[in-house]
């Protein structure tokens, strides 16, 4: 089996698909098991894209010597690339037989509990006792009266309650629908949190509204047997209106919402109570009310739900590692851009401060040689031949030690203000902002766009990855192992220098009395002859130290200029890298739409409607807002005409041979249950007038489905009512 992909659609080989759901294959493979393994062979190419893409990109950090450019992206590719292997492991091991699965959640002490041992007819052990964080591991029951797998979860929402959110969210994937029980209070910002991951995730979900005044003692049973309304009392809308406005915010929506009342459903059927007033705590309960609503989703949508849900769990890692390549390709591409003007910055800031710190060492070399021509004028000539002798060697010493401390200060503040300099030269050019980037219509690009949903796992949000990126990736380069060990081996050297310039014996050996002969002329002649015999040396020295100072300049130079030309080295394999990363964005892009498709194909054939399965050529789904589908004549004029109701997500027809403007602009319409104008309309954008406000969720959605399956910029102008 093998798929195929041609640009940004996608056609794979129906072969395996022609008997699904009408039956087992000719081998006996049951319809979704054979999906399991064509979202295996997909994510198992997908995970030798990432894995090839991760040992290219080391091996040119390796060779150009980015390491600490590089690395941090080989990494991410490593971990993007063992997530996407555990979720395959992990539909490898579902069992596709189950019943359809019905995952419970929602904040803490909001009653799921409860409702789970009602459901699955429990005795209720696991309802908790008031304590926040009483559930803390997902618990499994099929509830045999309603044919269903109920899941308990977590509370989301508690303080210190990270890990139960992180249980909690493990179980969506696999749901077909979620059940979110919220009691009639106030919504809390963590689970508001939680509703809108939920929505990104595009997960169907019922709202169960838990009332739960206490109807365990005799007052409160009394109560709600004689006037359950008022037990029930509040406004129901003012209870829906916080869950409306999460779910909205990431462009997501709910199916239903019903009251009622777990405890007193619990009871009806655990409390010992006599059999009639079990009876009207039930019906007052509005239990009923609940379970009707999950067996109607089980009877209309449990097929299709299997179906989606089996692809859920590879699509939304699929979606996240495409954001976080996209991400991580714009980030390279802004720190290469900056990487140019950058490292003209560097140099010349950079040569400038060595040609400061040679002419330092240089000015010190003569200052320091000179203060020894003074000493000659000012040594007490009259002492004996061997004081002298004694005293010169001292100052010899002293020259010898002075001249070391002096280049060894200096080439220390150098190299402290060239790592200044690469940091303050990174830093500035972090807020270059760098030019247009390719491939804007990749969904990973898109998701990657919008806001990164607290709680969940962070996704790479590009605006603010590109800025830490060019930090890091600047300072990584300038501050490399090229400058520092270079000006430490030009210290070394300098040093070295001088020790054996000033370790010449006969800088010290030339002192005597012997030719001294005549007291009276000792001190005027011994003046003289240490100036005839010193000065030249010392004229000597300053030069000699003159040329080691030009060898220094050049050798710090030279320094620099290694440095440069490994930054060159650098940002030469920045393009390549990025040209690996857009590689494996797009094989990955190319393989949601593979899923894209064949979700699609699957969901009208399980509508009845295989004829129009059969003509999809592309397909693009986006969580929260639909499909949409490709197909030729008759098949497009069919689905616009007679679309397929039954589909538990909305799935919108272009016809394949429409500019992607136009089909951009069906889409929308398709959408929309108002009318829009066209404000503005060419090959490569489409601006539309909506006359009312929408929910910024959802015109994220309705924009991002239209550019990911046209690739083109659409924006929706609202509020202009004519």
């Amino acid at each position: 089996m093998s798929w195929t992909v041609s640009g940004r659609s996608a056609s794979v080989g129906k072969e395996w698909a022609r008997h699904l759901f009408y039956g087992p294959d000719s081998d006996g493979e049951t319809p979704l098991l054979t999906l399991k393994s064509l979202l295996s062979q997909v994510g198992r190419d997908l995970v030798e894209g990432l894995d090839t893409a991760a040992a290219e990109i080391e091996s040119l950090s390796v060779l150009a010597g980015a390491q600490s450019t590089l690395d941090p992206t080989v990494t991410r590719l490593r971990d993007a690339e063992a997530r996407l292997q555990l979720v395959l492991d992990q539909i490898a091991e579902r069992d596709v037989d189950l019943p359809f699965r019905v995952v419970l959640m929602g904040r803490t002490k909001a009653g799921k509990s409860t409702l789970f041992e009602y459901l699955s007819g429990g005795s209720g052990d696991l309802v908790g006792d008031g304590r926040q964080r009483f559930t803390r591991h997902a618990q499994r029951r099929e509830a045999l009266a309603l044919g269903i797998e109920i899941v308990d979860t977590p509370g989301v929402g508690a303080h210190d309650g990270e890990e139960d959110y992180a249980a909690a969210f493990a179980e969506v994937a696999n749901a077909d629908l979620v059940l979110w029980v919220a009691p009639t209070q106030a919504t809390q910002a963590e689970t508001g949190e939680a509703l809108e991951r939920l929505a990104d995730m595009g997960k169907p979900i019922l709202v169960a509204l838990n009332c739960l005044k206490d109807v365990t003692n005799e007052d409160g049973l009394l109560d709600f047997v004689e006037e359950p309304e008022l037990v029930f009392g509040g406004d129901a809308e003012g209870n829906l209106a916080p869950i409306r406005r999460h779910l909205a915010r990431a462009g997501g929506m709910y199916l239903h919402a019903v009251p009622f009342h777990a405890q007193a459903a619990l009871l009806s059927v655990g409390g010992g109570l006599d059999e009639q007033l079990s009876a009207v705590l039930r019906t007052n309960s509005r239990i009923d009310a609940l379970v009707s609503a999950l067996a109607d989703q089980r009877d209309r949508t449990a097929t299709q739900r299997r179906v989606v849900s089996l692809f859920d769990a590879a699509q939304i890692e699929l979606t996240e590692t495409s954001s976080a390549l996209v991400g991580e390709t714009w980030a390279l591409q802004a720190a290469y851009e900056a990487m140019v003007g950058s490292r003209e910055s560097f140099r010349i800031r950079a040569l400038r401060r060595v040609q400061d710190a040679a002419d330092e060492l240089e000015g010190t070399f003569t200052s320091e040689v000179r203060s020894r021509e003074r000493w000659i004028e000012e040594v007490d000539v009259d002492q004996p031949a061997k004081e002298i002798n004694r005293r010169w060697a001292e100052e010899v010493d002293t020259l010898r030690v002075r001249l070391a401390q002096a280049a060894t200060s200096i080439g220390d503040r150098l190299v402290e203000d060239l790592r200044t300099i690469a940091i303050d030269v990174a830093e500035d050019w972090a807020h270059f902002e760098s030019g247009g980037f390719k491939n804007l219509g990749l969904r990973g690009a898109i998701w990657g766009n919008r806001a990164v949903k607290a709680g969940g796992r962070v996704l790479v949000g590009i605006a603010g990855t590109i800025g830490g990126a060019k930090v890091g990736a600047l300072i990584g380069t300038f501050l490399g192992p090229g400058v520092g060990n270079a000006v430490g081996l030009v210290l070394g050297a300098v040093i070295g220098l001088v020790a054996s310039l000033l370790g010449v014996n006969r800088l010290i050996d030339w002192i005597g009395d012997r030719a001294f002969t005549s007291p009276t002329e000792l001190h005027t002649r011994r003046r003289k002859r240490m100036r005839e015999q010193l000065s030249p040396l010392l004229t000597q020295l300053e030069l000699d130290l003159g040329s080691a100072a030009m060898r220094v300049r050049e050798d710090w130079t030279a320094a620099v200029q290694f440095e440069l030309s490994r930054q060159s080295r650098v940002m030469a394999a920045l393009p390549r890298a990025i040209a690996k990363l857009e590689k494996a964005a797009e094989k990955i892009e190319s393989g949601i739409g593979v899923l894209d498709a064949e979700l699609s194909r699957e969901i009208l054939k399980l509508t009845g409607r295989s004829r129009n399965a059969d003509s999809v050529r592309k397909a693009t789904r986006w969580r929260g807002a639909g499909y949409v589908v490709d197909v030729a004549e008759p098949c497009y004029s069919e689905l616009v005409l007679f679309p397929p109701s039954e589909a538990v997500e909305r799935i919108m027809p272009v016809w394949v041979g429409d500019a992607p403007a136009t089909q951009a602009l069906h889409i929308m319409r398709n959408l929309s249950e108002q009318e829009i104008t066209v404000k503005h309309m060419d090959e490569d954008r489409l601006v539309l007038s909506y006359p009312d406000p929408l929910p910024s969720g959802v015109r994220e959605a309705w924009e991002s489905l239209a550019r990911a399956h046209t690739g083109i910029h659409v924006r929706i102008d609202e509020g202009d009512r004519q």
